[in-house]
């Protein structure tokens, strides 16, 4: 375990780091780039109900959370029929991400981004549900695989300002 300087009082010195010493995390332009691209064809294989192409998206160990309450899985296995069940109950799916930020460090990159979902379900009215999305990717060596997902819809009960719901 290392500690950062400022916090040392009592630690010994062989547990302590200097900020001279912390490198900054970065992925090239490059990289950013083969990231945006996979995000692009997350949303093309939503638009086009892929479900295929989706998974081919996933590492086998993706875990995460989707908007909904029973939206929890662990691996690609148990992602698998959510996703499927999103393009069945849906007629039409449009994403677009915004407000996107990519972060990363060699063959790991982090996402922060909202996302707009337009989608059509059987009978209604074209709905857009906007969400919160921050997603992990590993760089294979030939690919990106999303290794980690969590969409969100902000707290409504919770006023801005405020840290909690009902203040």
């Amino acid at each position: 375990m290392t500690i950062l300087a400022g916090h040392t009082k009592g630690i010994p010195k062989k547990y302590i780091r200097t900020s001279s010493s912390i490198t900054t995390m970065t992925l090239t332009e490059k990289q950013k780039a083969e990231v945006r691209e996979t995000l692009g064809r997350y949303c093309a294989a939503y638009q086009r109900k892929d479900l295929k192409a989706l998974l081919a998206l996933l590492s086998p160990d993706i875990s995460g959370y989707g908007a909904g309450p029973d939206e929890i899985f662990r691996n690609r296995k148990e992602y698998a029929p959510l996703l499927k069940r999103d393009l069945i109950q849906a007629t039409s799916i449009f994403l677009e991400f915004t407000d996107l930020n990519i972060f990363g460090d060699g063959r790991i990159a982090w996402v922060m981004s909202g996302c707009n979902c337009t989608f059509v379900a059987e009978g209604k009215d074209k709905q857009t549900m906007r969400v919160r999305m921050t997603m992990g990717l590993r760089n294979t060596g030939s690919r990106w695989l999303i290794e980690q997902l969590h969409i969100s819809t902000p707290n409504t009960g919770q006023a801005p300002g405020q840290s909690f719901s009902g203040e």
